[in-house]
């Protein structure tokens, strides 16, 4: 088993190491560019999504926006996402507002912005309030925020977890468990292979205790989050992960989670789709709510079109 693991390792780096020598050559005179992908959504469509049906939401050249999340408040419908302007080379947390259709109907507006980066603006309830937990790994924390005036107006509640390089912090209730998973730099474990698992009596705990078994997975195809964990109609729990292998979230999986206790965690992948599929380089993030889902994904733009 060990040998086969170090087989497995070996073969992912020198796949990696071949994909930046190519992407040097591909996005030569070009940027990177996330955008989001919205859609009024059937039930039987949300675990196995069609990207190419879906409506795309661009920024403007000199910024990508990424990582979306969607709440429903009195019927209306806002995507928080990662806004990251070129000019700053920091990402901060801004909304915008969608119709039922998942069309965009109004301009994005900045809700958390600080010093250091941010991104991937989880987004959960708990006893009648609105919490956000963005991705803060640069300076190793998982911070909680709380929603004082929806959807523009969040103030620092406290730190859950400090010391440790964590990202995409991602919430969820199971067997009367609070579990955070993410990814996590440890050792020679690397964020974009990553799955860590910490659990608490409470989301609003800063007492979690990291799963016996983490990493729960260590797999570039599978290992790093991509969005919310839910149940489909038929009372399945799904993660999403992310393909970090050919490039950063190259592509994107949906998994089955069968068992998950303080001791083990076994999941079964049900669905995947790269960026290649779709004629793009990549795509990574995917959230549902109460009839729309959110995407994101990865398109080149002329370099001087950022300027």
């Amino acid at each position: 088993m060990a040998n086969l693991q170090i087989w497995r390792r070996w073969k992912q780096s020198f796949v990696r190491r071949k994909g930046r020598r190519l992407d040097k050559i591909e996005v030569r005179g070009m940027r990177q560019q996330w955008f989001l992908l919205t859609a009024a959504t059937q039930a039987d469509l949300a675990n196995a999504p069609k990207p190419q049906n879906m409506n795309p939401i661009y920024p403007p050249d000199n910024a990508f926006w990424a990582d979306p999340f969607v709440w429903i408040r009195d019927g209306r419908r806002y995507i928080f996402f990662e806004d990251f302007p070129f000019e700053t080379w920091r990402g901060r947390i801004s909304v915008l507002e969608v119709d039922e259709a998942g069309l965009c109907i109004s301009d994005p507006v900045p809700v958390i912005e600080e010093e250091h980066h941010l991104s991937y603006p989880f987004l959960f309830e708990y006893q009648g309030e609105l919490y956000m937990v963005p991705e803060k790994s640069e300076v190793k924390r998982v911070d909680l925020y709380r929603c004082v005036e929806f959807p523009y107006q969040w103030v620092f509640e406290k730190t859950l977890i400090e010391g440790v390089k964590i990202a995409d912090p991602t919430l969820f209730e199971h067997d009367g468990r609070w579990w955070l998973f993410c990814a996590a730099k440890k050792g020679q474990i690397r964020i974009n292979e990553s799955l860590f698992a910490y659990y608490s009596d409470s989301p609003l705990s800063n007492n979690w205790t990291p799963h016996l078994a983490n990493p729960l997975v260590r797999n570039f195809n599978l290992g790093r989050p991509a969005g919310r964990i839910f149940r489909d109609e038929s009372g399945r729990l799904l993660r999403p992960s992310q393909d970090c292998l050919r490039r950063y979230g190259a592509g994107l999986n949906l998994s089955e989670i069968t068992r998950l206790t303080t001791t083990d965690y076994q999941e079964s992948l049900i669905w995947k789709i790269t960026g290649e599929d779709l004629g793009l380089l990549a795509i990574h993030h995917i959230d549902r709510q109460d009839g729309i889902l959110v995407m994101d994904a990865q398109r080149l733009i002329p370099n001087n079109a950022a300027k």
